[in-house]
């Protein structure tokens, strides 16, 4: 609590207390600056970033009064910050040294979508300065669901206490999450988990996830979304009375392809698909809307930690970009696809589980695009 209170009231001074006075004549302030170049054309800084990747940043400050450079975070000491170096006449440097966004350590109420922030301080006590700049890793978080609110089964291979979308309750329902009943089909085949959501029909039949509206999203040119994902490991396990979907046995005249799956892991195959504005920034060049995963994880059943593991490096990334043809709009929707989508059992089972979608929007003013640097959506290594 103590560590907390203390970061709490450094980070409410960098947010709130100006570099100086206005009003104030005297001359030995402390100016920081992200670049050489800045010194003469740009504006002292009063908050900056560093890379999610990790790595180190320079930082230029013009002072005439000598200092000291400490950090401060709240919790995970993910930052250090260097001796001051002077390079020229009333003119230093610090180099500020941050571990990946990736490497994080979650503290108690954060999410896995959460920023995490720091405050570079540099005071000189016996000339009574100091000035804090806010230092921001991550992106800013438009939705994000850790679906806490659904029930369900905690194992992903029982069903006893799955519930379809169409019985989940008004709290769940709330989500504001919806599904396509298929051609052919009754009902969609979404099922609520034990904090998480499962896609597809234990005999094959495919299922999709949409987002619900984001009216933020309107303003926005660049989003990202990550999730975790990983397809079942194996059959469901049978003999549990009131299980939503039970084992239906060939004598009742099904063909192969409706019974589950029972060679292994499902397979490994997610669609994600922008509707309602936005391209996929992979295939920018051609408009394209949808970026078909094949390499979904499963999860191991022999794990000491099983099942409270299932989505361990299971996390994957996809950017989105609004074009003038295809502006970004409140109507924007994020589909997650799993299976045949006819309607139509397949071969073999695609179910797969998803959990904490993240949708985060990235300000080119304020904000890193990773994207340039990554290449291409896939696996998640940055967030």
């Amino acid at each position: 609590m103590k560590k907390v209170l203390i970061f709490s009231l450094v980070l409410l001074a960098a947010l709130s207390c100006g570099r100086k006075d206005p009003n104030a004549q005297r001359s030995d302030i402390i100016d920081v600056f992200d670049s050489l170049d800045s010194l003469e054309t740009g504006t002292p800084l009063e908050r900056t970033w560093v890379s999610m990747l990790g790595g180190t940043k320079t930082y230029y400050i013009r002072t005439k009064a000598d200092f000291e450079a400490r950090w401060e975070d709240n919790g995970g000491n993910w930052a250090t910050v260097s001796e001051p170096e002077r390079i020229g006449k009333n003119l230093w440097k610090v180099d500020i040294s941050a571990k990946p966004l990736s490497s994080r350590t979650l503290l108690e109420g954060e999410s896995i979508c959460q920023k995490r922030f720091g405050v570079l301080m540099l005071t000189a006590s016996s000339a009574y300065l100091g000035t804090y700049i806010k230092v921001e890793q991550g992106m800013e978080v438009r939705r994000y669901d850790d679906f806490s609110v659904l029930t369900g089964s905690l194992e992903p291979n029982a069903t006893h206490n799955d519930l379809l979308m169409s019985r989940w309750n008004a709290t769940q329902a709330g989500l504001g999450y919806t599904s396509t009943v298929l051609p052919g089909q009754e009902k969609a085949w979404v099922y609520s988990k034990d904090g998480y959501v499962k896609l597809g029909s234990d005999h094959g039949i495919g299922a999709d996830l949409i987002t619900p509206p984001v009216p933020q999203l309107q303003n926005d040119t660049l989003l990202v979304v990550t999730f975790s994902a990983v397809v079942q490991n194996g059959d469901v396990l049978p003999d549990f009375e009131g299980g939503t979907e039970p084992i239906l046995p060939m004598s009742v005249g099904v063909t192969k392809a409706a019974v589950p799956a029972t060679a292994g892991a499902d397979t490994p195959s997610l669609t994600v698909r922008v509707t309602g504005g936005g391209c996929i920034r992979d295939f920018l060049e051609e408009g394209g809307t949808g970026i078909t995963f094949n390499d979904i994880p499963t999860y191991n059943r022999q794990s000491s930690r099983y099942p409270a593991d299932i989505f361990e490096g299971a996390r994957y990334i996809v950017f989105i970009e609004g074009t003038d043809v295809s502006p970004i709009s409140v109507n924007t929707r994020i589909h997650f696809e799993a299976g045949n989508m006819n309607g139509e059992a397949g071969e073999k089972c695609n179910r797969v589980f998803i959990d904490d979608i993240c949708i985060y929007r990235v300000d080119l003013r304020d904000d890193e695009d990773i994207f340039p640097m990554v290449g291409h959506s896939g696996k998640d290594e940055v967030l």
